[in-house]
């Protein structure tokens, strides 16, 4: 029996449409054709289910024994069966295992081919923004190609600092159109990152 199962049979009692007896005999019946593969809270019962059988046996008269312990066993397995997975063992399916697994090469190919087209668009802007960041330095301080290098690779990847002095470097030491050079210094790279974001966050 399914989870599912073990719930019907406790809500048939509970609701009166079994009798005491009758949720006994089921139980019983149904704890042997399990062979023990039960929920947790099914096998928390099953001792008050004997205990209640063993009184049936012995006052061998319907009506007479009180159900009130086997009733709040069926309420708390009710309330605790819900917590619990299924125990039902599941059939390897093995064409719908083929189909899922080919469907998902599909996506890993097509996110892999689409994510290395933003890994490449996102370094070669990151070269260009170093390279106009460090003819900034070099141009507004008069230093020498090395120092500005090294100060232009740190100072390209602050966020808004490394944009705009690419765009000041592109449009007073370029003569970058502005419009051109705000695409490529601000648009493109803020492009880039909520893409890689959404497709990162998006499941399957």
């Amino acid at each position: 029996m399914t989870s599912a199962d073990w719930r019907a049979l406790l809500e048939a009692y509970l609701d009166g449409r079994l009798s005491a007896e009758a949720f006994m005999r089921r139980f019983i019946d149904a704890w042997r054709a399990s062979d023990g593969r039960v929920p947790g809270a099914i096998a928390g019962m099953q001792a008050t289910v004997e205990a209640f059988e063993a009184e049936v046996a012995d006052v061998r008269e319907e009506g007479i024994v009180n159900e009130d312990e086997l009733r709040q066993a069926v309420q708390r397995a009710l309330y605790n069966l819900a917590d619990e997975p299924s125990v039902t063992p599941q059939t390897f399916d093995r064409t719908r295992a083929r189909e899922e697994m080919r469907r998902m090469q599909i996506q890993v190919r097509g996110c892999a081919g689409i994510g290395c087209l933003i890994a490449l668009v996102w370094v070669a802007l990151c070269i260009l923004q170093i390279t106009f960041v460090s003819d900034w330095i070099q141009h507004s301080f008069g230093w020498s190609a090395w120092p500005s290098a090294v100060v232009g690779f740190f100072l390209a990847f602050v966020p808004i600092v490394g944009n705009l002095l690419a765009f000041l470097a592109a449009t007073e030491l370029r003569d970058w159109p502005t419009w051109l050079a705000a695409v490529v210094f601000f648009a493109a790279p803020a492009a880039t990152l909520i893409s890689g974001w959404s497709r990162w966050r998006r499941p399957g």
